[in-house]
């Protein structure tokens, strides 16, 4: 995957009773050895499991369409359509672009995005826009598109009303960008995309569909995380980014930028959140004084700080990033190969592992940056829970019922978990039937 190649991961998916039921029936479909089939397709932008990500820094899967002639070069400006995908988070960004003759704009979003794939259409993207992507210093694999389908509009208007049928109020937010067509043409491209790569069923149902932030202008409102209203940003265009060596130097390496230099960072998901911060600082007053009440806070409690960046050092897991893979086992099978391990044993493990990890934050936070404790303003609502009029959502009755939910079964040369009995009835039912057959065979 590292070399730019996309893997195709080929298991069986039918065991050999069952192949020989299939021939004893007088079935002629199928191969006439055990069946397999191709169960994950592994990209450098569709990569969701924590052992190939390599890293703390999100892996952008980006999809564009322009809308215009792609063979001439645009002299009063163009627009395009983009789709940033985060597969590790369930993540999605949407968005219309106006952009300038000389595409700032899209080369300010690649510079900060620094996609690790690139999905277009070949009858689509206009030859300058490709020469740049091929040398963007990032390196992203490059996934063109051929299907005919791509360049639809009626295809692609219905395969966004088919995906918002099944998830409803996934998309909701996103009405005035999927008004405009290249809206719909780059969501239905993502959307068969990820279905392509054998994702459909572990990204889209639980995707997180935001409207791409406005990032290349200062005068246009992005959504604030504070309080569900908007803010503003500063611009730090693909030029600036590069001669401040934001991300990376001028040789091109990430040791050595101003986020190397600045990235004091606990956890992986802080990381990511402090690119995000670089890349569009804070244009308000307001929110700029009250970053920096924080800073000087923690700054004057120098104890409390460094308490609190070794407890956070203690999280053994990107709890972001893990709650979205958890998430997505929650309803589906990650593969249809078949499975010679107990896997549910192995999830619920994983689960309470991500339950553990939110209750040490969360202890961490009490007893660290206690209730009756005098804090700044911002620190105050995003360490507070809702019932304290903060934001930090309440968690600990719901991590309780789940963790009780789950106990240890040490009958075994390994220790591994299963479901409290009487917590989930269809569980007990079954494990009830498989109770009887082993009576029944010890007999």
């Amino acid at each position: 995957v590292d070399a730019g190649y996309k893997v195709v991961v080929v298991e069986q998916v039918e065991r050999v009773a069952e192949q020989q039921e299939r021939k004893n029936t007088g079935n002629t479909q199928g191969p006439s050895c055990v069946q397999r089939e191709a169960c994950e397709v592994y990209t450098n932008g569709t990569l969701v499991d924590p052992e190939l990500l390599g890293g703390a820094a999100a892996k952008f899967m980006v999809c564009f369409h322009f809308q215009e002639d792609p063979q001439t070069q645009p002299t009063q400006g163009g627009r395009f359509a983009a789709c940033l995908v985060d597969c590790a988070t369930s993540q999605i960004q949407l968005g219309v672009v106006q952009d300038s003759s000389d595409r700032n704009a899209l080369r300010t979003l690649l510079a900060q995005v620094q996609p690790s794939e690139v999905v277009y259409n070949t009858a689509n993207i206009p030859p300058d826009v490709l020469a740049t992507i091929k040398r963007l210093p990032c390196r992203p694999q490059l996934s063109p598109v051929y299907s005919s389908k791509s360049t639809d509009l009626m295809a692609a208007k219905s395969t966004v009303s088919k995906y918002r049928l099944e998830h409803e109020k996934k998309m909701d937010a996103l009405e005035s960008i999927l008004a405009d067509e290249g809206g719909v043409m780059v969501a239905a491209c993502t959307i068969n995309y990820l279905e392509g790569v054998l994702l459909g069923r572990r990204v889209l149902p639980f995707a997180t569909w935001e409207a791409l932030a406005p990032v290349h202008n200062p005068l246009q409102a992005m959504p604030s995380k504070r309080g569900g209203g908007v803010s503003r940003r500063l611009v730090l265009d693909a030029t600036a980014l590069a001669a401040l060596e934001v991300f990376e130097t001028l040789e091109g390496t990430y040791k050595g930028s101003l986020l190397h230099f600045l990235n004091h960072t606990s956890t992986e998901f802080g990381f990511r959140l402090l690119k995000q911060w670089l890349c569009a600082p804070l244009f308000e007053v307001d929110e700029i004084r009250d970053r920096s009440e924080a800073v000087e806070f923690f700054i004057a409690k120098d104890e409390l700080s460094r308490q609190l960046r070794t407890g956070l050092k203690k999280v053994p897991i990107d709890l972001e990033r893990v709650t979205s893979r958890i998430w997505s086992f929650a309803l589906q099978a990650e593969r249809h190969a078949v499975m010679y391990e107990d896997v549910t044993a192995k999830r619920l493990g994983e689960f309470r592992a991500l339950l553990q990890a939110y209750e040490h934050c969360l202890q961490l936070l009490a007893t660290l940056l206690p209730e009756t404790g005098s804090l700044p303003a911002r620190v105050q609502q995003i360490t507070r829970t809702r019932s304290k009029g903060g934001s930090f959502p309440d968690l600990q009755a719901v991590i309780s019922q789940l963790s009780n939910s789950i106990v240890e079964d040490r009958s075994g040369a390994k220790v591994k978990f299963k479901p409290q009995s009487g917590v989930f009835k269809p569980y007990d039912d079954l494990t009830q039937q498989i109770q009887a057959v082993e009576a029944a065979l010890d007999k």
